[in-house]
């Protein structure tokens, strides 16, 4: 029987531990992107958030509009999505945003992760960490009015001679927590989106236990319309449709 030579052994050697080095490469890069899309999969929003809510208002105005043979009006403004200040980076998000100019109405969906709670517990230094299912915050719009259509210039502007904000309180809210994420629906009534006279509106965010909307900024702002932007349409889905043919009021 033959005995390997010192070279041979060193070769075989080599190829045991490169195949065990790229083994444990594969199972880091395969581990990595499951990590990755598990953390995608779980920031989509669920069916139940993304359906519109109903209401006596859009329910009357998906009627009206389909008697007319027309599609709802609906349209959305391609912004981030997500707050990027320095005290809130990363915190809030709204993954999607409704302006219904049939009746007036705006719906968002808000969002935020685990982590979130995390911070709101660390920043007001809390005795201990809220519970998920809580609601922690106060969410409004806050519409920027041109006061002086004239002059675009000011458009930018804080002076109150030039610049109009006024704030809308929720009709209604729905919730759910998913995984690492979670979600609120909210319904404003009373937008009427076809004044030019609209600049920006704002979503903006409080703690629940420190609203304080004239004095100083939010926890939390995000930009949900800019007069500048394209307004994109939104087409009904089917669960949208369902949704509001089948409601019977409140």
């Amino acid at each position: 029987m033959r005995t390997m030579t010192k070279d041979e052994y060193d070769q075989e050697e080599h190829g045991v531990l490169w195949w065990i080095g790229r083994g444990i490469l594969l199972t880091l890069v395969i581990g990595t992107f499951g990590i990755l899309l598990w953390r995608l999969l779980s920031a989509r929003v669920p069916k139940e958030m993304s359906t519109l809510t109903p209401n006596d208002a859009l329910a009357a105005a998906y009627q009206t509009a389909g008697e007319s043979g027309k599609e709802l009006s609906v349209f959305w403004n391609d912004l981030d999505t997500i707050t990027r200040a320095d005290h809130c980076r990363g915190y809030f998000a709204c993954p999607r945003a409704l302006f219904i100019e049939d009746c007036d109405q705006v719906q968002l969906i808000f969002r935020y992760n685990n982590s979130t709670i995390r911070h709101l517990a660390e920043d007001y230094s809390l005795p201990e960490l809220p519970d998920r299912t809580e609601e922690l915050y106060d969410v409004t719009l806050l519409i920027a009015y041109d006061l002086t259509p004239d002059i675009e210039s000011d458009n930018e502007s804080n002076d109150p001679a030039c610049v109009k904000y006024v704030r809308v309180q929720p009709t209604s809210h729905t919730g759910m927590e998913k995984s690492l994420y979670n979600y609120r629906r909210f319904v404003f009534d009373g937008v009427d989106m076809s004044d030019p006279a609209i600049l920006y509106v704002f979503m903006d965010v409080y703690y629940v236990n420190d609203v304080h909307y004239d004095e100083g900024e939010a926890y939390g702002a995000l930009p949900v319309y800019d007069y500048l932007q394209k307004r994109e349409p939104y087409r009904l889905s089917g669960a949208d449709k369902t949704a509001l043919s089948e409601w019977s009021g409140e």
